[in-house]
């Protein structure tokens, strides 16, 4: 009875149970894989009726995809389908939201060993599992790749940690593991792998064994991996990786973003850029520049998936500031710790930051429950699969200008089997250069008010069709792209070349006549 609270254990039990929550909440609402997905449910089909061996190209949307992902993701969703006897769908819906929690138990063991403080790792903790960053991508149908890289990025450079530290057999081969883990799931996670693991090694082991278990770390994960990347380089040569690789853009816009994120007009996030901050000066203060190196790093390498990563010492920061800030409150220093949690002032004033802390992550959770296909959306899909005759070519208005998330864009040719036009998921890995033009093509294409703006720009891109499907928007809605689909509908009713072939409140599938 006379046993102190252990605060760091509650409030590492609290960012897993409230992270569990926010990840979990969206899922069981929606019912369907959120945002994107289906390029993935369509390898994961491809390689069950492939045996468990790697097919060479995937059926999805009839372009002869090269099937060159990184690939341990698709093969636990496809195990997983097959031992429980459950549908791929199912498992795209459930198994990245619990991936990514049991993530949050990764970053703590990884923050616990770079601050060495339980207080500081507990805080942090709290920052990471509610921040919008370390779920919304993750949870996705797509997150059954991105959720399995991030826990074995954060596993791997754990044990790197204490590899370079202690120098033991156990974090060696764990090291190699994890790393491998990374590596097989996600592309960006790999290159991460190496950034962070290249980042410990200079920070904490530049010495004659660092560099020797630096060596066995490299050609370890070289060698766990090699079946998959030989395969790849067999079959395709570095075209497909070199391809996906030019699909980030290191632009001023870009980084005038991520400045912005990081300024004071990013309300939402405001207490956690404090507590960053006052983090990032006590570092300084201490001289230890990690943290700060790790952050421009992954922005300045990765302009795609480098916030995510950034995210991670952006955290341990904050959680710093946060103990920093608790001790002010308390009139203590920061070095005393867990002795602060127990302080009424610092409980009041870590309460009511994870208070907030939920209260953002639920705001981010209301938005992705809009990012996934409706009723009104499967049934017009489950309409052209029943009705369409295969191989034909269709143009999706949507109304969204990115394709790659636009759950609709990218779950209509995985779900009908046909071909979607407009649809850009996939091509980063055969586009190479044209990528970005052609995104700006399907842009365009998005604006178009009339048929006569369809038809020309059909022209203009070689493009043949067989269907137009128009979205209907919300009355709600006033945007621009709204009053294109509105006008591009009337247009299309009014049209000769057109038939009409199914229509609902949601959506029109028009038939060009030949």
């Amino acid at each position: 009875m006379n046993r102190k609270l252990d605060w760091p254990a509650l409030l590492l039990f609290a960012a897993l149970l409230f992270g569990a929550v926010v990840r979990f909440w969206p899922v069981i609402t929606n019912g369907f894989p959120l945002n994107d997905g289906g390029l993935f449910y369509t390898m994961i089909v491809d390689l069950k009726a492939n045996h468990y061996l790697l097919p060479q190209f995937t059926a999805y949307n009839l372009s002869r995809i090269p099937y060159a992902y990184p690939p341990l993701g698709f093969y636990f969703a496809a195990s997983l389908s097959d031992l429980l006897s459950v549908p791929v769908m199912q498992i795209l819906l459930w198994l990245p939201a619990f991936v990514n929690t049991i993530a949050i138990l990764a970053f703590y063991k990884l923050a616990g060993e770079i601050l060495q403080s339980r207080a500081s790792a507990a805080l942090a903790v709290l920052v990471y599992a509610l921040s919008s960053r370390a779920f919304v991508w993750q949870v996705m149908g797509g997150g059954i790749t991105r959720s399995f890289g991030i826990l074995f990025l954060l596993l791997m450079l754990w044990q790197a940690v204490q590899l370079f530290k202690g120098y033991s057999l156990k974090s060696l081969i764990l090291t190699i593991l994890f790393g491998a883990g990374a590596v097989l799931s996600h592309p960006q996670t790999a290159l991460h792998a190496v950034l962070g693991g290249a980042l410990i090694f200079i920070f904490y082991g530049r010495n004659k064994r660092g560099m020797l278990s630096a060596f066995w770390v490299g050609l370890g994960v070289a060698l766990l991996t090699a079946p998959w990347w030989l395969t790849i380089l067999s079959r395709y040569g570095l075209a497909p990786l070199l391809s996906a690789g030019q699909t980030s853009q290191r632009t001023l816009d870009f980084y005038l973003i991520v400045l912005k994120l990081h300024g004071p007009g990013n309300y939402l996030a405001l207490p956690a850029l404090i507590f960053f901050y006052i983090g990032l000066w006590d570092s300084f203060k201490r001289r230890n520049f990690f943290f700060i190196v790790w952050i421009l790093l992954a922005y300045l390498i990765d302009t795609r998936g480098g916030d995510g990563v950034a995210l991670l010492a952006e955290s341990m920061l904050a959680g710093t500031g946060l103990l920093i800030l608790s001790g002010w409150v308390s009139g203590m220093q920061a070095e005393s710790g867990e002795i602060i949690l127990m302080k009424r002032g610092s409980r009041t004033l870590v309460f009511g930051v994870l208070f907030y802390f939920i209260l953002a992550a639920s705001i981010s959770d209301f938005q992705l429950v809009n990012t996934s296909l409706k009723t009104g959306d499967l049934q017009m899909i489950d309409w052209v699969k029943s009705h369409v005759d295969g191989n034909k070519n269709f143009l999706l208005a949507t109304g969204r200008e990115f394709s790659m998330s636009d759950p609709a864009q990218e779950w209509f040719p995985a779900l009908t089997e046909q071909h979607s036009v407009t649809t850009l998921q996939g091509l980063e890995w055969t586009l190479q250069g044209k990528f970005f033009p052609w995104y700006e093509q399907l842009t365009d294409f998005q604006h178009c008010p009339d048929v006569d703006c369809v038809h020309e720009w059909s022209a203009r891109n070689g493009v043949n069709y067989d269907y137009l499907i128009v979205a209907i928007p919300s009355v709600e809605d006033k945007s621009d792209l709204a009053d294109s689909l509105r006008s591009l509908a009337v247009s299309a009713r009014a049209s000769r070349l057109y038939v009409l072939d199914y229509e609902s409140e949601t959506s029109l599938v028009f038939e060009l006549v030949r």
